[in-house]
Parts: C-alpha cells; structure tokens; sequence
C-alpha cells in the first residue's frame, strides 16, 4: 500500500483526457495534476527545450510526494520519457507505448494513421515504435497542431471546426487506414469531430486510455495502491491562465475544480 498521490503532467489541459480515464479505472487514487499552459504548445519547440521543460514539471510534481509519475503528453513523452525514466527514483510511465500497442492490436489491414503534434510527428516515435512491433505496419502520420488550439479555447464543436478537421484529415481516405491513433492528449477532447471526418469504419486508439490501463497494473503490481478509506483531495494546478482551464476541465470531467497557479522555470 502507498498513499501517495499520483502526479500527472501536460503541456496544457489535454492530459485531463488521461486524468479522467485514471479517476474510473482507479476511483481511490489521489491525483496531482500540472498543466504548462503559459508555455504550450510543446510541439513546436526544439526537442532541448521540451526536455528542459519536462524535467522543471516533473520536479515540480516530485515536491509534492508523488509515488509515480505519468507524461500525459505525446511530445513530453517522445522528448523527455527515457531521461526521466533514468533520473527519478519513482516509476515513470508514458502515452506512446501503450497506443502504438493498442493500434498494432486493433489494425486488421496493417494500415494506421498518426495525427499528433508537430514535435512527435518530427520525432518519427509513432511509426518507429510501431514497426518495433509488428513489422509489417504502415504508418501513416500527419502534423495536426491547430487542433491543440482548437483543444484549449474549447472550440471543440463548432462549425468551423468540422470544417478545419474535415479538411485537415481528408488525406486519410486515399491511405485507407483502418486505425487511428489520436497521438495528443488533447485530441480526444475532439474525438466527436475526428470520427466523423475520417468515417466509422475507422477505429480511433485513445493511448490515454491505454496508458491509464498501464497505471492501473503497476500500481497492482507493485502493491501500491491506495487506501481506499482515506479521503481523496485532488489538487490541479496551471502555469497559465486559470479561468480558461478551468472551464475546459471542468466541462470535460464533469464535475467542480478549483485550480491553483504555479510559476514553473
């Protein structure tokens, strides 16, 4: 037993999308949330600085007693995993690996599509990872940063954005993928939008969900869970913007939040 929290980081509101998944599979758990909003999008930025930036949040979260820590975040994770992994004393876990499993997995025709940020599009770890394996996986990536935008003004379903999601994956058609990895954690706040764009036939992999499922074993494993007497205290913090975040998480967990600002560097 360890009644620890569990920390969680982001380079905004869309490791939430993981929270929430984390809160139903296991409902005891204590979490302990950080989003980078003053610095995102991490896409964009030279992999040096995403590393630098993931090692200032994950200390962060390390002051606050934390018995692991999860990168819910697709480029945090393709920057900055091994390292952490190598430099802290508690178990890390990340969101690629789990998806690229779920994907090789669901895929019948072998055929998967990518859509994540800029920076893990660029870093290739989707279709390395994937080819690791299964082999004989095609990879099909796309750069989708606007919809990270698009995640955290909660925009999530308006006309303009069917229409920036449909034009954004229409490629996917002529690649004729049977499988879908949502390689962002803010993109299942748009799932909705992305399902219709790229049609049922489709299946989209949520590695949040996997990566939840992930956690929920270590702790098993490892006899880490905890008490499910004590009382639960939830603590989210932002480095940007309060009332945005609160609003966009709030609307996603469905439930009251109060967030406190950080100043992280």
């Amino acid at each position: 037993m360890d009644n620890r929290p569990v920390g969680f980081m982001d380079s905004g509101v869309g490791g939430l999308t993981v929270v929430k998944m984390a809160q139903k599979l296991l409902p005891n758990e204590e979490i302990v949330f950080i989003g980078d909003e003053a610095r995102m999008p991490y896409g964009p930025r030279p992999t040096e600085e995403v590393v630098e930036f993931s090692k200032q949040m994950a200390a962060f979260l390390i002051s606050k007693n934390v018995k692991a820590l999860v990168i819910a975040c697709n480029t945090a994770t393709s920057a900055a995993y091994e390292i952490l992994q190598k430099e802290l004393s508690i178990p890390v876990i990340g969101v690629i690996l789990p998806g690229a499993m779920a994907a090789a997995e669901q895929t019948k025709n072998n055929k998967v599509g990518v859509i994540a940020t800029l920076g893990t599009i660029k870093s290739n770890i989707y279709p390395k990872t994937l080819k690791t394996i299964q082999y004989s996986i095609e990879s099909y990536p796309l750069a989708c940063q606007e919809f990270v935008e698009i995640a955290e003004k909660n925009e999530l379903d308006t006309p303009e954005t069917r229409v920036v999601v449909e034009n954004k994956l229409k490629e996917f058609k002529q690649d004729q993928i049977d499988t879908l990895i949502l390689g962002c954690t803010h993109f299942p706040l748009l799932s909705k939008n992305i399902q219709r764009a790229v049609g049922d036939e489709v299946t989209l992999i949520d590695p949040g969900v996997e990566t939840s499922k992930q956690l929920k074993n270590l702790l098993e494993d490892q006899d880490m869970l905890r008490d499910e007497k004590l009382e639960i205290n939830d603590r989210y913090y932002s480095t940007g913007n309060l009332v945005e975040f609160e609003n966009v998480a709030r609307n996603f967990l469905e439930k009251e939040i109060v967030v406190q600002q950080v100043k992280i560097d």
